[in-house]
């Protein structure tokens, strides 16, 4: 038998070929499945373990789903390289994480409109850096050397605090403060502030007005000395490739959740009261900032 190494070679990229076509048809025709299949990034939730997600908020949006007659389904990832080759294969056709997450992390060209949830009387939520009042901690520059707290895992508070210390004083977050603390909760980074356990803090404006409706006497020792405006701390957004009819339907059916009993018990789980639309747009911000820290951090 003769043996050609071009024969095989070409046998080769003929089976590759085939293996990834394979995976492009497969990958077509689940994003024309008329279903909605979502992916939840865990640590884009503070205050929600996995478990809560995996249990409650998945239960929820099967229930929710089924009442709009969508079928829908819920994957729970705490792997953001896992999620994204997911999303773009096709297994799940819409996201739900962070902004910062959604617009670093993801190609933005394969992303879509989509929906978050809101507090409706209140202005887009931002990342705030609070202190103590009287006690001389009035600016960025008195933050040198002081206790800070943050929430355990959130990427754009860390991203913000090393872009005002970078600025301010040509240093990380990390080597600015004498002590940095994390807990798994942001209200009880709030109470740490509060009962002079740590000196600043850095937590989403929502957080800290749902706090301070809990425990108005905050107003009288807490203030705010900074904030990065129109950072939304979560959303969902489709996968392109889902037909418009289908994605204008579940946004439609989500728009309406505050409109009956079970969708508000769904909105009170995320401390919301509304849903409204979502796009690129809503990633801006975050897309702007995270650029705007880049050029600092290089520049040091």
């Amino acid at each position: 038998m003769n043996f050609n190494p071009s024969n095989r070679f070409y046998n080769y990229l003929l089976l590759l070929g085939l293996m990834l076509f394979s995976v492009w048809a497969n990958a077509k025709d689940q994003f024309a499945e008329q279903t909605l299949r979502a992916g939840f990034y865990t640590r884009a939730f503070q205050g929600f373990s996995t478990e809560d997600i995996e249990i409650s908020v998945k239960l929820f949006s099967e229930e929710l789903g089924k009442n709009a007659n969508i079928q829908t389904s819920v994957t729970v990832f705490d792997d953001i390289t896992l999620m994204r080759n997911a999303f773009e294969q096709g297994e799940i056709n819409f996201v739900v994480a962070s902004a910062l997450t959604l617009a670093t992390d993801f190609d933005n060209s394969l992303l879509a409109d989509g929906f978050k949830l809101i507090v409706s009387a209140e202005p887009p939520n931002s990342l705030i850096v609070l202190t103590r009042k009287n006690e001389e901690l009035d600016s960025l520059n008195s933050l040198r050397g002081q206790r800070l707290a943050l929430v355990e895992y959130d990427p754009m508070a860390d991203l913000y605090m090393d872009y005002l210390t970078l600025s301010s004083f040509n240093k990380s977050y990390q080597a600015s403060f004498k002590e940095i603390r994390r807990e798994k909760k942001a209200h009880l980074v709030i109470l740490k502030l509060f009962f002079d356990q740590v000196d600043v803090i850095c937590v989403y404006k929502n957080t800290y007005r749902l706090a301070i409706d809990l425990n108005p006497q905050l107003l009288s020792k807490i203030q705010i000395i900074s904030e990065l405006n129109n950072i939304p701390q979560g959303l969902g957004l489709f996968h392109k490739n889902v037909s418009t009819a289908f994605r204008e339907r579940v946004i439609s059916e989500s728009l309406k959740l505050d409109t009956y009993a079970r969708g508000q018990e769904f909105l009170q789980l995320f401390k919301s009261d509304k849903a409204v639309r979502a796009s690129l747009a809503d990633l801006e911000t975050s897309k702007q900032f995270y650029s705007d820290y880049q050029r600092v951090k290089k520049a040091k």
